[in-house]
Parts: structure tokens; sequence; C-alpha cells
């Protein structure tokens, strides 16, 4: 159960399109950053996953999104 996937799937998605489209959206980029946070919130409510499972998933999703969105973008030359 640690980390929770979901927290690690949907933050890494999340951060990804963060890192490549907030300058195109930088308003509608933060949508994803709170569906994000509904689905980790709906995990620990229905008793799926503990707070803990939560933050790990999350760390592990923001880590990782982060790393692949500056690869994107080095790969497509979009670096600012």
């Amino acid at each position: 159960s640690f980390p929770s996937s979901h927290a690690a799937n949907h933050f890494c998605i999340a951060m990804f399109f963060f890192v490549t489209l907030r300058h195109i959206a930088p308003k509608a980029i933060y949508l994803f950053f709170i569906w994000a946070a509904a689905v980790c919130f709906s995990q620990i409510y229905v008793g799926v996953h503990y707070p803990t499972d939560i933050l790990g998933g999350t760390a592990l999703g923001l880590s990782i999104g982060a790393l692949s969105g500056k690869l994107y973008n080095k790969k497509m030359g979009l670096l600012h």
C-alpha cells in the first residue's frame, strides 16, 4: 500500500502538465493539482490508504513528473 499509486500517478500527471504547459495555460494548469488532491482525499476517505501512503505517493509522483517534464522540454527544445 505504500506508496499510493493513485497519488503517484495523479500527481505525476499534474506535475508533468505544470512543467510542460505552465507558459501556455498558467491558470488552468492548477486544476490538475486540484483533481490529484481530490483523488488522494477520496483514497483516505474510503479507507484504502493511510495519509502516509498518500504523502509518499505524492512525493514520488511530483518527483517523477518534474523530471519527466524537464526531459520532455529538453527533448522538444522548450526550455525557458
